[in-house]
């Protein structure tokens, strides 16, 4: 009896465990991008961080990869290499359809499949097969000319996505076809609007072929490349998970706040390199002792340890460490000024009586700061030191860069690559001289030619024994890292922020490039606002100001709220005369709103002092829950917006939230 009753009270107890753990369906996820906005919503024309991310939730694939690099059904329930490895069947899932309603059959997977392979960036993945059967519709066959290692990596979600053939197979071009900034897919989230520049909107896909998935009801992609909004924005809860994150400073900033969790999880399949990419068809640098110099010019231990705090490590060639294919007896290039100037002084580049040899440009675009900004200006100076004369260029826009890049207009440019897996995928695009494609980014843009690298890459990418590929690829980095088309800085230490009420985060080889139909949310945000005060006819304008602000981001939110405090004809803006303006800022003292133009969100205002060493926040704070009835008044503390002058200043405060503030400002006369 004792036995049975113990054994009862087991069931009850894992009962209640698994109700507890049963995920909890709808709300809705932000997520902010912070690796510039999508070249295209689909993945199958366009590569980049930001296009794959959002492209896997629209788009299923034959097959997804667990935490184990182990390939896992998707929309294939199962599939079989046959003995040659000269093809490959997939069964299709029974009842899979698009978004609007069309089934998903074979004649959908060979399209996609022959899209990827004609047009994809990653088109390489696919360089093998040879034509693709479908004996039925839920039947597919590929037909590869020689084995391929990676074909069944190459069906993963951010290679392969499976594209409707009712849509584009129209006989438009497929890489500019209006659908890939509308796109219908199979995947857990169907399109729902998209902001050039700003957001991109998802909503739950009823349709989707795995019951009961997705979880939530919807994602919002915001593009969001300042660092320091994307951390403001998880503080105050407005997003609530930060993908690609890579900033030291910044971690240490987030991992003390209990209202997130930090993972380094889920890259492993990315295998992200930060480098410094030549152009050979120009001078100086299409000469390989050039290229060797300033390899030695730069510190790369200084780079890791101290520009990145230890987080990074350095990349001593084009395959990450972690690689079962990694070789590290290869030059290294260690910090040496002297063996710099020699090679340069060789190549015919002496000093002049300025002590410069040279001038080049180096470009980067405006993401990632520590990673190519920090390093780049970090080069330039270093650079200096042997007589190279850099010039930094940092692209705001991302797409001109790219354009700049793959139009093999610069001299140098910083930038961000990943392995993607399988050098087949990832690795060989780069250094391929049949990659070389003008227009095309991220592929072989610095015009790379090596037969003996082009026949290595072949050969390692048919060959199906482990070992005889791993000498493959080891001679390919030899020979690579001594001519040098590129300087491999460090690998990126990509972190994933997110807010601790979310479970089932995608912890797999492709983590946030998977599909998020797991994701769902055990304890949602809590966003609950305060009360503001009742106004009456008799209380001071300011004040009235100040109130309004409130109501106005209580009911719009902060993004469509601040087009009407820009607006000077809605009474919350008065720059030319009593410089009034409305401020917003966390209880830490980041800004979040100036509609002034004063402060960019993120700025902080704690260490500014009042004439008597006042710290201004710890004032306000105080008059914002309840000080002197929300008054503050001031000489000296802040200037006027536009005059510039620090006359008398008077401030209305109130709380939107328990850890927002948000005042009215106005200057009085001297």
């Amino acid at each position: 009896m004792f036995l049975l009753k113990m054994t009862a009270l087991i069931l009850v107890l894992l009962a209640a465990h698994h109700a507890l753990a049963d995920p909890k369906p709808g709300g809705e996820l932000i997520i902010s991008v912070g690796t510039g906005p999508p070249r295209s919503l689909n993945s199958a024309v366009a590569s980049g961080y930001s296009t794959i991310m959002i492209s896997t939730q629209i788009f299923a694939s034959p097959l997804r990869y667990d935490e184990h690099w182990n390939p896992q059904p998707y929309l294939a329930r199962d599939w079989n290499i046959s003995k040659d490895g000269l093809s490959v069947t997939l069964h299709l899932m029974d009842g899979a359809t698009f978004h609007d309603g069309y089934p998903v059959t074979s004649e959908d997977v060979a399209f996609s499949i022959m899209t990827v392979k004609e047009y994809s960036p990653f088109k390489d993945a696919m360089a093998p097969v040879e034509r693709v059967d479908t004996p039925d519709r839920r039947t597919v066959i590929v037909h590869l000319q020689r084995p391929h290692p990676a074909i069944l990596m190459a069906m993963s979600p951010l290679i392969m996505p499976v594209l409707p053939k009712h849509i584009y197979g129209d006989g438009q071009d497929v890489r500019k076809h209006p659908a890939n900034v509308k796109p219908v897919g199979s995947g857990p989230f169907r399109f729902a609007e998209y902001i050039p520049e700003k957001q991109v909107v998802l909503e739950r896909n009823e349709r989707f072929f795995i019951p009961g998935r997705p979880y939530l009801d919807r994602i919002v992609f915001r593009i969001e490349n300042d660092v320091s909004v994307q951390m403001l924005g998880m503080e105050r809860q407005e997003i609530q998970l930060l993908p690609l994150f890579v900033d030291p400073e910044g971690e240490s900033r987030l991992d003390r706040n209990h209202l997130f969790a930090i993972t380094a999880r889920g890259y492993e399949g990315a295998g992200a390199i930060s480098w410094v990419e030549f152009n050979l068809l120009r001078k100086p640098v299409d000469d390989k002792r050039v290229r060797q110099a300033i390899a030695y010019a730069a510190d790369r231990k200084f780079i890791t340890d101290f520009l990145h705090r230890g987080q990074s490590r350095i990349a001593t060639g084009p395959i990450i460490p972690d690689s079962p294919f990694y070789e590290g007896n290869v030059p290294l290039y260690e910090m040496d000024l002297g063996k710099a100037n020699l090679l340069l002084d060789e190549a015919g580049y002496p000093k002049k009586s300025d002590g410069k040899r040279f001038a080049l440009t180096l470009d980067y675009p405006d993401l990632l700061p520590s990673q190519l900004k920090d390093v780049a200006l970090y080069l330039r100076d270093q650079l200096a030191k042997i007589g190279i004369d850099v010039r930094t260029r940092r692209w705001d826009n991302f797409q001109q860069w790219m354009n700049h890049v793959a139009n093999w207009e610069f001299d140098m440019t910083m930038n961000v690559v990943s392995n993607y897996g399988d050098p087949v995928i990832g690795v060989q695009r780069t250094y391929l001289s049949g990659n070389i494609k003008k227009g095309v980014m991220f592929t072989n843009c610095s015009n790379y030619r090596s037969p003996k690298v082009d026949e290595l890459l072949t050969q390692a990418g048919a060959e199906m024994d482990s070992n005889k590929r791993k000498s493959l690829y080891r001679e390919f980095q030899q020979i690579v890292t001594e001519d040098l088309p590129i300087l491999w800085m460090n690998v990126v230490p990509f972190r994933t922020v997110y807010n601790a009420g979310l479970r089932n985060l995608p912890m797999s080889i492709w983590g946030v490039f998977a599909p998020l139909d797991e994701i769902y949310w055990e304890t949602p945000p809590w966003r609950e606002f305060s009360t503001p005060p009742n106004l009456d006819e008799q209380d001071p304008l300011l004040k009235q100001v100040a109130v309004h602000a409130i109501h106005l981001l209580r009911e719009q939110g902060l993004d469509s709220a601040l087009e009407i405090f820009k607006d000077p004809s809605r009474g919350f803006l008065d720059l030319a005369g009593s410089g009034l303006h409305v401020v917003g800022f966390t209880t830490d003292g980041f800004a979040f709103l100036d509609n002034s133009g004063q402060m960019k969100p993120g700025m902080t205002i704690g260490g500014i002092l009042d004439l008597e060493g006042n710290r201004l926040l710890a004032q306000l704070l105080a008059v914002a829950r309840g000080k002197n009835g929300g008054w503050f008044s001031s000489t000296g503390t802040l200037p006027h917006p536009v005059s510039h002058r620090a006359g008398p200043m008077s401030a209305w405060c109130g709380l939107l939230r328990e850890m927002d503030v948000v005042c009215a400002i106005e200057w009085g006369e001297e």
